[in-house]
């Protein structure tokens, strides 16, 4: 570019000519630099590489958002029943969801927030009109300085510092007003759900008894969404009722000083700019109810982490439990992206519609009067339309806020729709609970569940003697044995010693040698214990609760310190803990007999889907479960198993792992008599030496040794004669 071109075009100004020598000198040695056509050449390059990566990306998430699944399932979706649709749109149901919850939280004219309402009302209002004071002011102010009127210019400025302490106070008040708005409105709410929520035993019936009406995520409801929900309507009012005042204060005043030709002008902008945004508007409420939903998730996982912390300690499924956590937060990451993403875009957009558009027109607004002479324009000195253009800018300013604010609009409202949905959505699951009552429950047996084809007979909870499974368990065996390196590779579990306590030793049999059990809180639970339990040699340990059973095992687990003693023992992924209410993780039923190893060590394993349908025929042989879910279905498991089942799940899962030694914490209490004994017949042919809590004497005919707690201290270690001690009580001498 010709730098001569470049001054004959910059106004006769020494800043200006200035400025352009600058630039030209600037310019001229970044042509030494680099070749004009090359310069020209990556500029471009950058600037179409940039657009495309932009673009690529916003097609690719968008892509992504849409097919992919959250692969945890907090809730129970099951994909045969019909789902219930979330309406998250800026529709007749929206509005009227919306008014319910508005008489919630305004019951009547007389309530505090009616008044605050009105209160806040007042303060707009007072903004609005020390908005129009302050533009004639600046206006006035401008006049006196172009025309050099000193006196005049100082009552001005007086007038303008008089005028900023009531602005101050209005301002600061109205952001306080709002955050109390809701925050009185969140008060009411919150009192109307927790009683509703917590009468009688609605509560339970939510999240035990709901069904289709459960409610899911109940705590990121009544918590968060309702804060939320509360927020988005205080400053939905303020961003709603001060542009329409605005609206129609400064148009009045406009009309009066320019005709109407200039509003008309920028009214006429707003409604094309406000089409063209609604055409690319994302669905944000949608987006809004999903990431609140996603949020729920996390916080639950997390919830599941601290309940069944023990159990998930005992199964060392700290590697799982942690892709479980960042799955899930994965999951807010990506979503939170997504929407940040679609701000951005409809940001740049609003950014060049509402406010450098909006400036464009503005100017010719400006022109309008003086160019056509309206109000006696054209006839006025240079002071007076200087006084016109400061306080006709500040006015048009001022109004195309107005406007552009309700514009933008639509933003809060499709954001506040997602949080009315979640919050409405809670009140009627509530409503449906209540009205419901206690209705009684359809009877099901577990037995009686179809099978596939409509003509295949009943079966009982029998085992069919023609079917022989040994010689496959004694296959599994063999196979399991060969991959026990290959299992203890995915842990890094070594024998922890304790600072001034007792030793751990790592060994192929347990034995405890003086070991005094003492609980957290310092209590001596057993004193001076010492036996030893070789491979293949069944104990069962009994006494009273509180005795310290659980605290052996917690001992065994590594989840205690050693106070004193020693403890030879295997290495921790060789013992499974097996509790009464076993640990159910979020995922599939695959999951639920290999945690905590998941489909990828699975296969590594050379395992198949057929060899766990051969664990779990071994303790369910009618094949209940397997009939009604198959192996890729994902549920929430600790609602949908009953208890036996569950239990069932867990010993199909101690045999796929196939541990040297395992604890059963009543753990066959909700099984069948038959179904008890073949889960032991299982774990001697197997090879799994079992540690068995509890308080059944036919127990003993599966165990060789019987470990008894007093719950003072004593202990007492003896050989079991099961033809003898069959019908002896289980209790200390």
């Amino acid at each position: 570019m010709d730098t001569n071109l470049v001054s004959s075009l910059i106004p006769d100004n020494r800043a200006f000519k200035r400025a352009s020598s600058k630039l030209a000198a600037l310019f001229s040695a970044t042509q030494h630099r680099l070749p004009t056509t090359i310069g020209k050449k990556v500029l471009l390059l950058a600037a179409i590489g940039g657009g495309a990566f932009s673009l690529v990306r916003f097609i690719k998430t968008k892509k992504n958002n849409k097919q992919s699944a959250l692969v945890l399932d907090i809730k129970d979706k099951d994909k045969d029943q019909p789902k219930k649709k979330n309406v998250t749109r800026v529709d007749a149901v929206f509005f009227r969801r919306l008014a319910k919850i508005v008489k919630i939280c305004i019951p009547s004219m007389r309530s505090k927030e009616f008044l605050s309402l009105l209160y806040l009302t007042a303060l707009l209002f007072a903004r609005t009109m020390l908005s129009v004071s302050i533009a004639e002011i600046a206006g006035k102010n401008a006049q006196n300085l172009v025309a050099r009127k000193w006196k005049e210019m100082g009552e001005g400025v007086l007038k303008f510092a008089l005028v900023s302490v009531p602005a101050s106070f209005v301002n600061s008040s109205l952001k306080y007003e709002t955050d109390m708005l809701a925050l009185r409105f969140r008060k009411r709410l919150s009192e109307y759900v927790h009683k509703e929520y917590l009468e009688g035993v609605n509560f339970y019936k939510a999240s035990h008894l709901g069904g289709s009406d459960k409610i899911d995520n109940a705590d990121q409801r009544v918590t968060s969404d309702i804060e939320q929900f509360c927020n988005s309507m205080s400053n939905l009012y303020t961003t709603l009722f001060k542009p329409v005042l605005d609206l129609v204060l400064f148009t009045r005043k406009l009309v009066v000083v320019m005709g109407w030709g200039s509003p008309l002008l920028m009214f006429g902008y707003f409604i094309v700019s406000g089409f063209l945004k609604k055409l690319i508007m994302p669905p944000f409420g949608r987006l809004t109810a999903k990431q609140s939903e996603l949020e729920g998730n996390y916080r639950t996982v997390h919830q599941r982490l601290i309940t069944n912390a023990e159990e998930i300690a005992f199964y060392d499924g700290s590697r799982k439990e942690r892709q479980i956590i960042n799955l899930s937060f994965g999951d807010i990451y990506n979503h939170t992206s997504y929407v940040s993403y679609l701000k951005c875009l409809v940001g740049i957009f609003d950014g060049f519609l509402v406010k450098y558009c909006a400036s464009i027109v503005g100017y010719g607004c400006m022109v309008l009067p003086i160019y056509f002479g309206i109000r006696g324009s054209s006839g006025k000195d240079s002071t007076e339309l200087t006084k016109d253009y400061i306080r006709n800018t500040q006015l048009m300013v001022a109004l195309s806020q107005a406007i552009g604010q309700l514009v933008l609009l639509g933003n809060k409202i499709t954001n506040m729709a997602g949080y009315t949905s979640r919050v409405s959505e809670l009140l009627e699951m509530i409503k449906s609970i209540k009205e419901r009552g206690t209705s009684q429950f359809t009877i099901v047996h577990e037995d009686e569940i179809p099978l596939s084809s409509a003509n295949s007979p009943m079966i009982s909870d029998k085992y069919d003697a023609a079917v022989d499974m040994s010689a496959w368990l004694q296959e599994w065996r063999r196979r399991s044995d060969e991959l026990r390196a290959v299992k203890r590779s995915l842990y890094n579990n070594t024998v922890r010693q304790v600072s001034g306590g007792g030793t751990f030793v790592e060994g192929d049999y347990i034995k405890f040698e003086d070991v005094s059990i003492v609980s957290p809180e310092g209590k001596l639970l057993v004193s001076d214990l010492s036996f030893q339990v070789n491979p293949n040699s069944n104990v069962m340990i009994t006494g009273p609760n509180g005795s310290g059973k659980s605290s052996l095992f917690r001992i065994l687990g590594e989840l205690w310190p050693l106070h004193c003693g020693t403890v030879i023992k295997p290495r921790k992924e060789d013992i499974l803990f097996v509790p009464q209410k076993p640990y159910l993780v979020l995922g599939t039923l695959r999951d639920q007999i290999i945690y905590p190893h998941n489909a990828e060590d699975m296969k590594k394993f050379g395992v198949t889907d057929d060899d766990l349908q051969h664990l779990l025929t071994t303790v369910d042989p009618n094949g209940t479960i397997l009939r009604q879910w198959s192996w890729d279905n994902r549920k929430d498991w600790n609602s949908a198993f009953s208890g036996g089942q569950k239990q069932r799940i867990a010993m199909a899962r101690l045999f796929y792992h196939r541990p040297q030694f395992a604890i059963l914490d009543e753990c066959t209490s909700a099984v069948s008599d038959e179904v008890e004994d073949k889960i032991y017949n299982t774990c001697k042919v197997l090879g799994i030496t079992l540690f068995t809590v509890s308080h059944r004497p036919q127990l003993r005919a599966h165990h060789d040794y019987q470990l008894l707690f007093d719950g003072r201290g004593k202990w007492e270690w003896t050989k079991i004669n099961a033809a003898e001690d069959m019908k002896k009580p289980l209790s200390f001498k």
